[in-house]
This record gives structure tokens, sequence and C-alpha cells, in this order.
């Protein structure tokens, strides 16, 4: 196509093509701040877990490195309507989902912290009859089993969100010309 002033039918095209593209343009941005936002946990989870050494807490914040260097990554190849990139979206949220999940049943179960410490710290200084120990045991069950259904409807739907973009990529892809394609691209660029 020359520098030549569009046609009514190719400005039709050029509308129908940034239509198509903007729900698309959307998940891309989503994912990018999603990504975003996991890498800021990654690397504050790993400074924390490092104060301490904690091997747990050291594999979570890897988890949340490599989850959301993948999902920077791949919202770009979404921007440009990669058919590849809901699939990695996707399955990324999954992974994710599966490692937090992990951790939190293990947090429930094997790694379940006891309310003995807290109460030996404060040993004499609440004497008004509380339980501390079955306090802090109810609060940790609460606070992880809470964290566990939160993940599962969470990354559970960025999964499916994403997932149901690979339609729109097609409809974009087969509905829309190549040129007309390729001048959104460039202009959401």
């Amino acid at each position: 196509m020359t520098s030549m002033t569009m046609n009514t039918e190719q400005q039709e095209e050029l509308r129908r093509t940034a239509e198509l593209h903007r729900p698309i343009a959307r998940a891309a941005a989503l994912g990018h701040r999603n990504g975003v936002g996991l890498l800021v946990f990654g690397v504050l989870s790993l400074l924390f877990s490092l104060a301490d050494f904690d091997p747990v807490g050291l594999l979570i914040g890897s988890l949340l490195l490599v989850t959301g260097f993948v999902e920077v990554r791949t919202s770009r190849l979404l921007a440009r309507a990669d058919p590849f990139a809901p699939r990695i979206l996707a399955r990324n949220e999954l992974v994710l989902m599966a490692g937090i999940s992990v951790y939190c049943v293990l947090k429930l179960t094997v790694l379940k912290g006891s309310g003995e410490e807290l109460a030996a710290q404060l040993d004499g200084m609440i004497d008004m009859g509380t339980d501390v120990v079955a306090l802090t045991n109810s609060l940790t069950t609460l606070i992880y089993a809470t964290f566990l259904v939160v993940t599962l409807f969470y990354q559970g739907g960025m999964a499916w969100y994403f997932l149901r973009r690979r339609e729109m990529i097609e409809s974009f892809v087969s509905e829309c010309p190549e040129w007309a394609r390729r001048v959104v691209a460039e202009f959401k660029a």
C-alpha cells in the first residue's frame, strides 16, 4: 500500500482490525501488569527469605520471579496476536497456582507452625484466659486456607481468561487483512 489516502473499504477494514485487536491488547496489558507484580513479589520474597535463609521462601520467590518473567515476556507476544501466547500464559498461571497451592497445603499440614513459640515469648504478659496457642493455630489455618482458595480462583481464573483469547486471536488473524494487522500492531507499539 502506498502513501495514498485510504478508500472507505480500507478505512472500514482498519477500524474492524483495531476493534478486534482491542480485547487482545487489554489482555496483554493485564498480563504485563500481573507479571510485573509477580516480579516485585518474587524479589521481595527472595530478600526476606535470604535474611532468614528460608529454603521454602527461596523456592516460592524463585517461582514468582520465573512466572513473572514468563508473563511479562509472553504478554508482548500476546499483544502481537501470537496464537501460542494464550496457552503459554495459561500454563504459566497454572504452574504458579500449583506452586502456591503446594506451599499452602504444606503450611497447613507438614510445615504447620506452632503457637507455642509465641506463647513462650509472651510468657506471663497475657493472662486474660486467652489460649494463645489455639488462637495462633486457628489464625494460621484461616490465613493459609484463605490464601489457597484465593489462589485457586485467581490463578485459575487468569488461566481461563488467557485461554479465551485464543478465539479472539483466531478471529483477528482470519478476518483482518495482513496490512491492517501490521498497521494496528505498529500503532500499538
